[in-house]
């Protein structure tokens, strides 16, 4: 007979974790990161590795933890590529730590690295989308009494192609993309 640990006993982490566990039916590797602001609690990266079915995923869990003005919901990070270079498992985790109550993640919003993402791309900007598969739940909990958590997810992109991406809209712009969206090698549009 297998123990599990009660639910009152589980960390706001568990429950965030198990949540999205359940919705991607597979287990996530957890790494955390110590916060780059004082007073807010650490950052931890939830990386899904990837399979036949679904692109590699990762998830941020600290973002949450703190307030912008223009984003009054409570949101994380997701991120979902065809690569199995770790950057891109990482960098949703690293967005949210130094990037927390400095960004408010806003859909339609586009946040330049000034460098390519990975060694394995020229990608080099993320275009803040809702969660385009089914698989990732728009809204998730973690088990506190404060309100749920609204998943944003992140599109790699080149920085040139914001003025595409204002003028076709940024549905348009990512039915334009179709697969390619997860192609970290992609041509620009």
């Amino acid at each position: 007979m297998k123990l599990r640990r009660p639910d009152f006993l589980k960390s706001s982490l568990e429950h965030y974790r198990d949540s999205l566990q359940e919705a991607l039916t597979c287990k996530a590797q957890i790494y955390r990161e110590k916060s780059a602001q004082k007073k807010l609690p650490m950052v931890y990266t939830l990386i899904f590795e990837p399979t036949a079915e679904r692109p590699l995923t990762s998830f941020s869990y600290g973002l949450s933890f703190a307030t912008h003005p223009d984003q009054p919901r409570k949101t994380e990070l997701c991120l979902q590529t065809r690569s199995t270079e770790p950057v891109w498992g990482h960098v949703v985790g690293y967005l949210a730590n130094h990037l927390r109550g400095d960004c408010p993640f806003k859909i339609g919003q586009i946040i330049k690295m000034g460098q390519a993402i990975s060694p394995d791309s020229d990608l080099d900007a993320f275009l803040v989308v809702p969660p385009i598969e089914n698989t990732i739940p728009s809204t998730t909990g973690d088990g506190k009494k404060r309100p749920e958590i609204h998943l944003v997810e992140l599109v790699p992109v080149f920085a040139h192609e914001t003025a595409k991406i204002q003028r076709l809209g940024v549905i348009r712009f990512i039915d334009q993309l179709g697969n390619d969206r997860l192609d970290p090698r992609r041509s620009a549009l």
